[in-house]
Formats: C-alpha cells, sequence, structure tokens
C-alpha cells in the first residue's frame, strides 16, 4: 500500500514553557529522560537522549532525542523556554512581602470581580482558588487553637506575661509547622505565590516577564526561519498551566512577523492551560489580544488539551472565547484546525493506570502535571507522542485516540488511509479506512 504523503515526520523541534515552577533546566532534563525511557517501554520504542546534560541558550536549554519503531526514526530537539530564575526570584521574597502579596491579590481578585468570574465560568477553579486561603485560614485556626491552650496550661507557673509568650510561641510555632507539613504537600504556599503572581503580573507589574516572553518569540521566530534548511518538518510550541499563556503570547508575538508559520508548520499544544485565569481578569485584555491574536492566523495550528479530573486548570473553558467549551469530534480532517483551537477532552484517569492513579488521587498538582508526563499505559494522550512519535502533529491532533490509534504492539506503525474527507486512519486489509 502507498504512503499516505504528509504523515509521518523524521525531525521536530519541540518548545516547552512551563507553568509556575522553580526548576531549572537540569531537573527538567531529568524528568524528561526519565519521561522518554517510560514512553519507550509502554509504546514498545526505542528512546535515545543523546544530551547527557541541557545544552545552554540565551532563551533556555535544549537537548537532542531520537526515537525508532521497526519502521520509523525521528530526531527531535526539546527545547525549553525557561523563566524558572524569575520564578525563583518572585518566591525568594521576604515572608512579610509574601503577606502582603496575598493579602493584595485577594482583594484585588474580590474587587475586580475576578473571583466572581471564575465562579460563572468554571465553578471548580474558583473552589480551587479559594481552597488556597481556606486552607492558610485552617492552619493557622489551629496554630491560634494550640497557642491558647499552651496559655491556659502555662498561666498557673508563669503567671498571665509567661502565658501570653508561651501562647505566641506555640500558635507561631505551630502555624511555621503546618505551613510546612502538610502544608508543603498541599503546595500552599507555591500557590499563594502563584495567586500573588497572578494579580501583579495581569496589571503589568511583572515586566520583567513580558519581556522574557517577547526573546522567546524571537526564538521561535530564529527557529522557524532556519527549519528548513536543517530538515525541520514541523514546530511544536508546548505550554502547561500558566506556561500556556507564556506560549500562546510567545506565538502572538512572532506573528509580528507575517511569515511566520509559512515557511514550516508551527503547532501550539496548551496543556492543563490556566490562560483564563488571567484573561478573565478586567486587566487582562492584552492577554484575551494575544489568544485572539493566534486563534485568527490561518497557519497555526492549535491542540487544547482538558481533563476534567485536573481541578487546577479551566475544564470545558474555551481559551480563546472563554465561553464554555465544544470539544472536537472523534475524527478530524487531517490539519483542520477551523475550531481554532481544537479542543479534546482526555480524562488523566484513563492517561494512567488505576494504580497509579489511585497513588496520586489526592495530590492535584501531581495529577495536574500529568498531562506533560508520559502514562504508564497507552493511552489517547501522551506528550511524548508529540515529541517524538513517528506522526505529523495535525494527525495526532485529528484523531481522538492520537497515537494509540496507529501504533501496532511493537511499536511499529499501521498502515494508514486517506478518505474523501481528508480524514486519516488506519487501514483495513483492501488498504482503505475502515
Amino acid at each position: 500500500m502507498r504512503e499516505v504523503p504528509g504523515t509521518r515526520i523524521g525531525r521536530r523541534h519541540v518548545f516547552f514553557v512551563a507553568g509556575y515552577d522553580p526548576m531549572a533546566a537540569d531537573g527538567h532534563h531529568r524528568i524528561f529522560t526519565r519521561e522518554l525511557n517510560r514512553f519507550g517501554a509502554v509504546w514498545g520504542v526505542r528512546t535515545r537522549c543523546d544530551d547527557a546534560e541541557p545544552v545552554a541558550v540565551p532563551t533556555g536549554a535544549l537537548w537532542h532525542t531520537q526515537a525508532a519503531g521497526p519502521d520509523w526514526h525521528t530526531h527531535t530537539t526539546f527545547e525549553l523556554l525557561a523563566w524558572d530564575d524569575l520564578v525563583r526570584a518572585d518566591m525568594a521574597r521576604p515572608a512579610r512581602a509574601h503577606l502582603a502579596g496575598s493579602v493584595r491579590a485577594l482583594a484585588d481578585m474580590v474587587a475586580s470581580g475576578t473571583l466572581l468570574n471564575y465562579f460563572r465560568t468554571s465553578r471548580r477553579y474558583g473552589i480551587f482558588f479559594l481552597f488556597t486561603y481556606l486552607l492558610l485560614l485552617a492552619f493557622w485556626a489551629m496554630a491560634l487553637a494550640a497557642g491558647v491552650v499552651a496559655a491556659q496550661v502555662a498561666l498557673p507557673h508563669a503567671g498571665a506575661a509567661g502565658a501570653a509568650a508561651a501562647g505566641l510561641a506555640a500558635a507561631l510555632a505551630g502555624g511555621a509547622l503546618l505551613l510546612r507539613w502538610p502544608g508543603r504537600r498541599f503546595r500552599l504556599k507555591q500557590s499563594l505565590d502563584l495567586a500573588e503572581f497572578s494579580v501583579d503580573f495581569v496589571r503589568g507589574r511583572h515586566g520583567e516577564v513580558d519581556d522574557r516572553i517577547r526573546a522567546f518569540a524571537g526564538r521561535l521566530q530564529e527557529v522557524e526561519r532556519a527549519a528548513a534548511a536543517q530538515g525541520v518538518e514541523e514546530i511544536i510550541v508546548a505550554g502547561h498551566s500558566l506556561g500556556a499563556m507564556h506560549a500562546v503570547s510567545a506565538v502572538a508575538a512572532a506573528l509580528a512577523d507575517p511569515a511566520f508559520g509559512t515557511r514550516v508548520p508551527v503547532r501550539i499544544l496548551t496543556l492543563g492551560s490556566t490562560t483564563a485565569k488571567f484573561a478573565l481578569h478586567p486587566a487582562g485584555g492584552r492577554l484575551r489580544a494575544a489568544a485572539a491574536t493566534v486563534a485568527a492566523a490561518p497557519q497555526i495550528g492549535w491542540l487544547d488539551i482538558q481533563s476534567r479530573d485536573d481541578i487546577v486548570s479551566f475544564y470545558k473553558v474555551n481559551p480563546v472565547t472563554l465561553g464554555p467549551a465544544t470539544f472536537a469530534p472523534p475524527l478530524l480532517p487531517a490539519g483542520d484546525f477551523s475550531a481554532r483551537p481544537v479542543l479534546r477532552h482526555v480524562p488523566i484517569r484513563d492517561m494512567i493506570s488505576p494504580a497509579v492513579y489511585r497513588r496520586h488521587w489526592f495530590d492535584v498538582m501531581r495529577l495536574h502535571c500529568q498531562c506533560f508526563l508520559s502514562g504508564d499505559i497507552r493511552s489517547s494522550h501522551d506528550f511524548n507522542a508529540y515529541v517524538c512519535g513517528p506522526l505529523a502533529f495535525d494527525i495526532l491532533a485529528a484523531h481522538a485516540n492520537a497515537l494509540r490509534a496507529f501504533l501496532l504492539p511493537d511499536g511499529s506503525l499501521r498502515p494508514l488511509a486517506r478518505d474523501a474527507e481528508g480524514r486519516v486512519q488506519p487501514a483495513n486489509k483492501a488498504g482503505s479506512p475502515p
């Protein structure tokens, strides 16, 4: 049977923008290598990361990988568009600055109507946002109760002044202990810092982040201009969580070059996106405009993966219109991004085995990250299928089962066929779509 043209990819360049995370490039490289190996084991393919350490570039770091099955071989440059240094600087500010910032952020969210917008758009996310502050309040209420008990115990022995000192010390120690554990398990400090960062960023008080996004855009333009000469067949810009917004903003800025995305396909993959977190704020006009710019660019394809199990992201919300999401049908013509973006729902519980899901079901941030990790089972979404799989992004985005529909147990590709409407499917024995 003849090969369906435009389906296979031999060489690609993948950019990745992480969320609000202080992890440096070496940590990302370590996790990437682990997940790449897992992908190979689960999907029956050979995988290899060619660089033992990240290779530094002005906007982050990159490394090279390979993957192969019996009848295919891919080369991928995986490049981290890094802003972890800005996250670490933001997190490292004094505790008093964070306390004032958290109060300011909550007041802003309420006064601006943004919190109400969250509940109107995604009640689940609104509850998650408030949960951070309610958990903080509960911790300090328990610490205060411990302080009262300590003061009552100390009063007969130390007098009023001594009892007050003992109560204050117990309350402060109890609060610090709760914030460290179980607060660390809930990533409470990171959630509070993120809420504060979000308000400051949307209000334009983080100019260094805007500068970094412009640098990302310049890097995208540089790679896209050189891609064809280097044999790169597609460029994927992936963003997770808050990084999804940065990815979209960088592509929007890169589109200042009218030829961007016309020399080689440029595709966006947003995962667990929290773009609406900023776009729903009255001051988020520039972010709404960035999403609209990308959605209006016919040469840019955009796939948004959402999961009902992921309460940290905006499930069933369109990141451009900010209205209810309409998920794509199971099968689209290859390259059909007319929905702008194509929205697909993949439950996290379908990405991993029941045993792994049960192990992490209480860790909402771990589940939030699953969409850019590899699963321990073949599923309809695996991030590494886009990173190093043999099929073009457009083929994977068009099929609800993505790579799972096309790869045989031994890692080889099924014969492919394209129907009259341009939909690519595994072929039946007669060499036509089933």
